[in-house]
């Protein structure tokens, strides 16, 4: 019995460490919901664009076209529905193949940001923002059939963001940021129902968190009156998550321990092109450094140390497309579409990690209420492909595909002073 205890319980630690990496919202588990102007145009020409004081999180070089002290408070909702059928076989043990299905892995967020600029004088522009560029959370539940792979799983970060940007003349700015990253996580694994004398006993339940810090820079080219360009850098970042493990079962994994995430580094090139006084189109194209995320490595203070998965996966981009129209001096209309590349190959893919290439519709607006008071609204359909996946454990294996669609709700308030 104490063997078999053991098999399940190292599946059951795997399987928490995978869980990490689950389904999210962009490719990867990255988060773009940084404005609500920025998401009506699916954040097509971010680097480029200055509609408020949000562009921080973009390029902080671009800074310096906002002219008067501002600030910039946005709310995302993300109502995600990621649908996972397939079925759950053993091995080795007396239980027969199950449906392992689940309708809605992952739940709704509220995705907050703040940004604040000031302009110091014609040339220096400084500004601080907090907000997010990774995060996930997935509930498969401890009736899940592959719950031994994938159960409970969580991870927040918020990046606090000051920076500078000054202006080298009318044509070219420079910018510069320093990134502090908080991380959260929680992950938790169970023994799959049917399993004797274990049955949802709550095997991993892995809580911790930890901190990092990078940098950030940009440059901001106007070529003319109607047209900019704008390029940005954010750096990678490994951010080690130290906590305690529990378990119910093996006594042995009641302790402290770490794991280091990987997160990647972050190009976008970005073009605002102004059509007529009217009409504006913009583009971007993100090159996301997920190489880096090779493997999840776990250290238990006992001095266990194991890679639980070779992940390998691979550099991915971003391609956006949007427009703006200004109805009046009151009111701004904006649409675009992005295509948001996963960089999880076909071999890599697993219940784990159910990523896939996803589609952006989005439509926005902003209203003017005065001079110094707008509010902008955004709204996006994101639509991922259907992927087929595969993934064994200690206990067993798992066949099947998963399908996500999410509809995203954003609004600000801006606020010049």
């Amino acid at each position: 019995m104490k063997h078999f205890q053991d098999k399940v319980v190292r599946s059951l630690v795997t399987g928490a460490a995978l869980a990490l990496s689950n389904s999210a919202l962009a490719a990867g588990f990255q988060l773009v919901e940084h404005s609500a102007s920025g998401m009506g145009r699916a954040y097509a020409g971010e680097a480029a664009i200055a509609d408020d004081a949000s562009v921080l999180a973009a390029n902080p070089a671009a800074m310096s076209l906002i002219e008067k002290t501002t600030f910039s408070g946005a709310l995302s909702y993300i109502d995600p529905n990621v649908e996972v059928d397939g079925e759950r076989s053993f091995t080795g043990l007396p239980l027969p193949s199950r449906d392992a299905g689940k309708d809605s892995a992952a739940p709704s967020a509220l995705v907050p940001a703040v940004y604040f600029v000031h302009p110091l004088n014609d040339q220096v522009t400084v500004g601080i923002g907090a907000f997010s560029n990774f995060g996930l959370e997935t509930d498969y539940g401890d009736g899940f059939g592959a719950s031994d792979i994938a159960n409970k799983t969580s991870i927040t970060t918020v990046n606090i963001n000051p920076s500078i940007a000054y202006k080298l003349s009318d044509q070219f700015s420079l910018g510069f940021g320093i990134n502090y990253v908080k991380a959260e996580a929680e992950l938790l694994s169970t023994v799959p129902d049917g399993v004797p004398g274990l049955a949802r006993a709550k095997n991993v339940d892995l809580s911790g968190d930890g901190d990092a810090w990078g940098w950030n820079a940009g440059v901001l080219w106007n070529l003319s009156q109607n047209t900019r360009l704008g390029l940005a850098y954010r750096s990678k970042l490994s951010i080690k998550l130290e906590g305690d493990i529990k378990s119910d079962t093996i006594l042995a994994f009641n302790d402290s321990g770490s794991l280091t995430v990987d997160l990647p580094d972050i190009t976008e090139l970005s073009l605002f092109q102004r059509i007529n006084d009217q009409f504006a189109v913009h583009a971007s194209v993100t090159y996301m450094g997920w190489e880096n995320f090779d493997n999840l490595e776990v250290k238990l203070n006992s001095g266990v140390d194991k890679v639980l998965k070779e992940e390998n996966w691979d550099d991915s981009i971003r391609y956006a497309l949007g427009a703006t129209y200004d109805v009046d001096s009151n009111l701004t209309l904006r649409a675009g579409l992005a295509l948001d590349e996963t960089p999880v190959a076909e071999e890599n893919r697993s219940l784990s990690i159910p990523d896939a290439d996803r589609m952006w519709y989005s439509i926005g607006a902003t209203y003017r209420v005065n001079a110094n008071l707008s509010v902008d609204a955004g709204y996006t359909h994101l639509n991922g492909d259907k992927v087929y996946l595969s993934e064994e454990s200690t206990l067993g294996e798992f066949n099947g595909s998963s399908e996500g669609d999410a509809n995203l709700y954003s609004v600000q308030l801006n606020w010049v002073l």
